[in-house]
């Protein structure tokens, strides 16, 4: 799930169908946790939690856009425009009956991109893989502690620098976009005071699943907040972490 400029400024003139209603937008009602098999999903933990929380279909298959909608808007507090923003840059992914697989999401700059915190680039032959050491390099960016927005700075520039270094090509312009704002997209969903405990930081990126913290802050996630976090970010990244 990623957010670009131009899903921004499209997102209040695009329409959720009206034929799929927030009752019955899902396929079970069933919330539980069940962590599904990797050849099943993609690179992005979110959209895989969704899945393996049943908000999205748990095989994976025959996701719409607007079950996406519903499902950031009930399980992550999205606000419509937040939610209708990152869904937007699904709709290069769909079928011709308007569906998508969550492996679909692996296609290399659609919404996967090189530089990510804890996948390796496409060119390396697997970028939907959760590699456990990327995780923990991120968190001795923080200095063994709460992953910040400073922290993310470091890791930001560290994980670009390691990028180049392995043969990526540079990255589109739309796609360095996505890139700052996926990285603060956790911090953004969390909304746990800025930090990043090991606790949620595991729970999301290695089982891909959304811890209660989460789940039950009501506080709204919308555009705004998360624009905040990746200037915040940048800040970092400009002055130094």
């Amino acid at each position: 799930m990623y957010l670009s400029l131009s899903n921004i400024l499209a997102a209040p003139f695009r329409k959720t169908p009206a034929t799929e209603s927030r009752v019955n937008i899902v396929d079970e009602v069933d919330y539980t946790y069940i962590k599904g098999n990797i050849e099943s999903r993609g690179p992005c933990p979110g959209l895989n939690a969704l899945a393996n929380h049943g908000y999205i279909a748990r095989d994976g298959k025959n996701i719409t856009v607007a079950q996406v909608d519903a499902a950031l808007k009930t399980a992550l507090h999205m606000s419509p425009l937040a939610a209708k923003s990152l869904t937007g840059a699904l709709k290069g992914l769909l079928r011709k009956d308007g569906t998508f697989d969550l492996v679909d999401t692996r296609r290399h700059n659609v919404i996967e991109h090189d530089s990510s915190f804890t996948r390796l680039d496409f060119h390396q032959g697997d970028n939907y893989t959760f590699q456990p050491q990327m995780l923990e390099d991120m968190i001795k960016d923080a200095n063994g502690g709460d992953v910040t927005l400073r922290s993310m700075a470091k890791t930001f520039i560290r994980r670009g620098k390691e990028s180049r270094e392995a043969g990526a090509p540079k990255l589109p312009l739309n796609l360095w976009f996505v890139r700052v704002l996926q990285y603060v997209g956790l911090i953004n969903s969390a909304q746990t005071g800025g930090k990043l405990n090991r606790e949620i930081l595991e729970a999301v990126f290695v089982e891909e699943r959304f811890p209660d913290v989460i789940l039950d802050n009501p506080k709204p996630r919308t555009v705004l907040t998360l624009l905040s976090n990746a200037l915040g970010m940048m800040y970092w990244v400009v002055v130094g972490p």
